[in-house]
């Protein structure tokens, strides 16, 4: 079974889709405590380190897990610096100034773990936009920065390949787009491959599929657990649920019952509103003459209620500070989404239950790389790993 480093794994989407491939996910590193929680009940075989990767050495986490080396590394590190590097190429200035620009240490830690495991693939996912920062320099400096050789030899460089891959191409109901980078260490002498969509656009999973089948909800039930039976499952709710692991809890979970099926609190002014609008529909879009006089000064025009026919927008952590951009399609339940509804729409698993106050699991659930997606991501890369086993067996021989 190859072995995988998670780094800035959050509550552990992307380490749940690899661990659902058949890898092990030998150890992770999150700063988030209640993210570090969440991920600890659901992958209890992981070492889970709650750390921040700016003081946490390689040598220390190896001293730490007792691991010494990992096949893969993978990790979605945060992009704050992206959005502000200047144009580096055509200067004269190099790749260096790019690196050395402080609003990008975090990217730079997933390199220094690259550089320092060596291991035989890496996966590492950002934001679409970073494509087209500064006329694509961005996206050429990080591929330079993993395809770089050191002189003494130190570490080996890697082969890279990079996309914009879109989650509802793989089985999520929903218009989420990602870039990855994918690398295979040079030794091998191969070129990783892009990976392939899964589905085309007559069988993308819609809203639906995703959560029509969870009973209604009213916005004053605080239930943590209902008991559930799924009936007429979509074919997303069977690849949901299909490869997800067993889990031993000693917690007072029970099978059988479905968890965080809970909603945030909506004022009545809202909940009017929620009525009115129709699926995609925003208050920009709504004849005023259709909102209640009391309603027409003074409110938010990103209501915006989601249909049960389409794939849902990008489900995104702000989703932790109000639900008026995913409300309900069921005007009857006037209500924003439910955290086990967020949770369906970034294909997680039933089995996987949030920690934290519920603004912590919205947000937890906003920032995580989709499962289902992640599983499709990693089944490549076990391929990849698979066909070039006998070339990993004789570079380990040689070396």
């Amino acid at each position: 079974m190859y072995k995988v480093l998670d780094l800035f794994s959050g509550c552990g989407g992307l380490g749940e889709g690899f661990l659902q491939a058949g890898f092990d996910v030998a150890a992770s590193v999150e700063i988030d405590e209640k993210a570090c929680t969440t991920q600890r009940q659901n992958h209890p075989d992981t070492q889970v380190l709650q750390a921040d990767l700016t003081q946490l050495s390689p040598e220390e986490l190896t001293k730490v897990t007792g691991i010494k080396q990992f096949d893969v590394i993978i990790g979605g590190p945060p992009c704050q610096g992206f959005s502000l590097i200047g144009t580096r190429l055509g200067t004269g200035k190099g790749f260096g100034e790019f690196g050395e620009d402080p609003r990008n240490k975090l990217y730079k830690e997933f390199v220094k773990y690259v550089r320092y495991f060596q291991p035989k693939m890496f996966l590492m996912e950002n934001v679409p936009g970073l494509f087209s920062m500064h006329k694509g320099a961005v996206k050429i400096n990080i591929e330079q920065d993993f395809s770089y050789d050191d002189p003494d030899g130190h570490f080996i460089g890697y082969h890279v390949v990079s996309d914009v891959v879109k989650a509802v191409e793989f089985g999520v109901p929903q218009n989420r787009e990602r870039v990855i980078f994918l690398g295979i260490r040079k030794d091998f002498n191969a070129i990783p491959e892009h990976p392939s969509a899964v589905y085309t656009e007559n069988e993308f999973a819609n809203v639906k599929d995703a959560i029509g089948d969870l009973p209604p909800l009213d916005i004053r039930d605080g239930n943590f657990s209902v008991k559930h039976t799924l009936k007429n499952k979509s074919t997303f709710l069977n690849n949901l649920n299909k490869n997800a692991k067993d889990i031993k809890r000693d917690n007072g979970y029970q099978k059988g019952l479905l968890y965080n099926h809970t909603t945030r609190f909506q004022n009545e002014r809202d909940r009017e509103i929620f009525r009115i609008l129709e699926p995609f529909q925003n208050l920009k879009t709504l004849d005023p003459e259709l909102i209640p006089i009391r309603l027409r000064n003074g409110f938010d025009d990103f209501y915006r209620k989601l249909d049960f026919n389409k794939p849902s927008p990008t489900i995104i952590a702000h989703l932790h500070k109000d639900g008026l951009a995913f409300i309900h399609p069921d005007g009857n339940q006037a209500r924003s989404i439910s955290v086990r509804e967020a949770a369906r729409l970034q294909s997680f698993p039933d089995n996987f239950v949030f920690s934290g106050p519920q603004t912590a699991m919205y947000k937890q659930i906003g920032n995580a790389v989709p499962p289902m997606l992640a599983y499709h991501l990693a089944s490549h890369v076990k391929q990849t790993l698979d066909v070039l086993k006998d070339s990993y067996e004789q570079v380990a021989v040689s070396s």
